[in-house]
């Protein structure tokens, strides 16, 4: 991944040390017009003689993602490393401005790959010259968190399979999970500042990838009721009581669509996992999730972990999660087969 001075933590951090605030900008709407412009000249040609107006009505009309949808979501405008935690700079966002001015790099790539070019020196990304300046271009940000169970003298983490047909960004690539984009969870306008918190998106998205139930990503009417409704009530009293911990290892861009992506990991007590999520569905409606023995997790051992780091198929930022994870073993306190 890409990262600057101060992005990757020295030390795991409680998720409460990444600062989130808040700027009020120009609403979502016809922004960011030269980008659009310039990644609009590398889409295919439809009937006649115009081409697709973005990127997103070409992936909605020529490759049937019909499901995608412009929901609202948090767009960082600035990221800075700070003494034991992470800053983050937000204002309001829309995910096709995202899949427009940001996801479309990795079009580009592989359109100079299937060419015979350098994937990494297209015309746009050259226009756009610092992948760390977020203010030329639209992006979300991923929440990737590796999942963890821990046990007496063991843990075993999960990966998941991303469905081929269904999704539209990481298809068919293996990842950590859960994973997701920072969003809030219907369309109210209530719901922009008060799911502005990033442990509902996570809780958000073990409901999703975990359990397979319907995902919330701001196109409802109801606001969650996260003290009440399954599993979120069960989540939150977990992270009340200790057994659920989730900490924060740092945040990057992603090589190929400099997206930002905050990578996180998660450790759950054997008893607390099995108890929310005694209905895992291990093949759900983004994807297969690899469970390992018993379903229990692949075993948490440098040689499971350097299998999937090693691994040409797994996410940048999967394996950032992995690797970062295992060199803080002893400060996350989870025993490994080389420390037993």
């Amino acid at each position: 991944m890409l990262t600057k001075a101060g992005w990757i933590l020295s030390a795991p951090a409680s998720v409460e040390d990444v600062r989130l605030e808040w700027e009020d900008g120009s609403p979502p709407g016809d922004r960011f017009g030269e980008a659009k412009a310039r990644a609009r000249r590398l889409l295919p040609w439809r009937t006649g003689a115009e081409r697709y107006p973005a990127y997103s009505s070409a992936l909605v009309q020529l490759a049937g993602r019909s499901q995608l949808y412009d929901g609202d979501l948090y767009r960082p405008t600035a990221i800075a490393g700070e003494a034991n935690g992470i800053r983050l700079r937000f204002t309001q966002g829309r995910y096709f401005e995202h899949l427009d001015t940001t996801e479309i790099l990795a079009y580009e790539a592989a359109s100079r790959d299937l060419a015979g070019r350098t994937p990494a020196d297209g015309r746009y990304r050259r226009w756009l010259k610092d992948p760390f300046d977020l203010t030329r271009r639209s992006t979300g940000l991923g929440t990737v968190t590796l999942t963890i169970r821990t046990a007496a003298g063991s843990a075993g983490f999960y990966m998941h399979k991303r469905d081929a047909d269904q999704l539209a960004v990481g298809a068919g690539v293996v990842h950590a999970v859960p994973a997701g984009e920072f969003t809030p969870s219907d369309i109210g306008l209530e719901a922009i500042r008060a799911d502005f918190d990033l442990w509902r998106t996570v809780m958000r998205e073990y409901a999703e990838e975990f359990l397979d139930l319907e995902e919330a990503y701001g196109r409802g009417g109801r606001p969650l009721d996260y003290d009440h409704d399954w599993p979120f009530g069960s989540l939150n009293e977990a992270r009340e009581s200790g057994g659920l911990r989730l900490y924060v290892l740092g945040v990057g861009l992603d090589v190929l669509t400099w997206k930002p992506e905050l990578l996180l990991v998660c450790l759950i007590d054997e008893t607390v996992f099995d108890r929310i999520f005694a209905g895992m569905v291990t093949a759900g409606k983004e994807g297969t999730i690899i469970a390992g023995p018993r379903g229990n997790g692949i075993p948490f051992e440098f040689s499971n972990i350097s299998r999937y780091v090693d691994s040409e198929n797994t996410r940048g930022a999967a394996k950032a999660c992995l690797t970062l994870a295992w060199r803080h073993r002893a400060a996350l306190g989870i025993v490994s087969d080389v420390d037993s």
